[in-house]
């Protein structure tokens, strides 16, 4: 499974790398229900990365993967110097809080609370 922007992105005929697995030329693509469905053959052998999307992944084997719950904050202002006469009820973001479910390998069922890790391409996250 990959993330569904970089799905969104993603046409027959293209290659890309599968972070630590190697590149894929995608040979089929079906969209339905709203999801996105990418067929590909690997190549192991092809060892040229330059110019190919990177695509994270992780197994669509539910017993090797978990699903999490991901808190992320914003900045609670919006604008980066408040003036005396600044309102400040005008430039809180009350979106600041942004909660979502996400899959994720397997490995993090041992991660304990207070550890701290990092989603590539997402940032550093807190167990709690």
């Amino acid at each position: 499974m990959i993330e569904r922007d970089d799905a969104a992105t993603i046409q027959v005929g293209n290659k890309v790398t599968l972070i630590k697995w190697g590149n894929c030329t995608i040979t089929k693509r079906l969209e339905e229900d709203g999801k996105v469905h990418l067929f590909g053959t690997i190549d192991e052998l092809d060892k040229d990365f330059k110019g190919t999307a990177k695509i994270h992944w992780v197994s669509a084997d539910p017993s090797a993967t978990i699903k999490v719950r991901i808190v992320e904050y914003d900045h609670l202002i919006t604008e980066p110097k408040i003036e005396e006469d600044t309102n400040v009820a005008d430039i809180v973001n009350h979106n600041s809080k942004i909660e979502y479910t996400a899959i994720a390998e397997g490995c993090l069922r041992r991660l304990q609370k207070g550890d701290i890790f990092q989603f590539e391409r997402r940032g550093f996250y807190f167990v709690d």
